[in-house]
């Protein structure tokens, strides 16, 4: 039972498209609007990408990236703070916190279509 739900979870890091997929199915059900149903999709599915990109970078580079993704998403959450201050002089977390979680998921999804097709073309030429 404990080997299923690993396997579950390995599933859901590794695939992390199909996930946001089905993710999106089953809001859609729930909210029966598709911009609703992104967005649920979205915000459910973000660490995974976060996730999926770091164990690409690993295994393509064999190097860990935690430290460094890290502080990487500490600087656009602080660069979203400044330009919310900046264009608003007010700050509202929540708002700058959703921002920040859906630029997430835009670039970690890109980094991920990127890693992975690194880490294909990678395999095919040099293994």
């Amino acid at each position: 039972m404990l080997d299923l739900f690993i396997y579950f979870i390995g599933f859901l890091i590794t695939a992390p498209m199909i996930t946001t997929w089905v993710v999106y199915l089953f809001s859609m059900k729930i909210h029966h609007k598709k911009l609703k149903a992104f967005h649920t999709a979205v915000n459910w599915t973000t660490i995974l990408y976060i996730v999926a990109v770091h164990v690409l970078l690993t295994i393509i580079f064999g190097h860990q990236f935690l430290g460094i993704m890290l502080i990487l998403l500490i600087i656009i959450f602080a660069c979203i703070i400044f330009m919310q201050w900046k264009v608003n002089t007010e700050i509202i977390f929540m708002k700058a916190l959703k921002t920040f979680w859906r630029l997430n998921f835009l670039l970690f999804l890109f980094l991920y279509i990127i890693l992975l097709f690194t880490g294909i073309i990678q395999r095919i030429f040099y293994y």
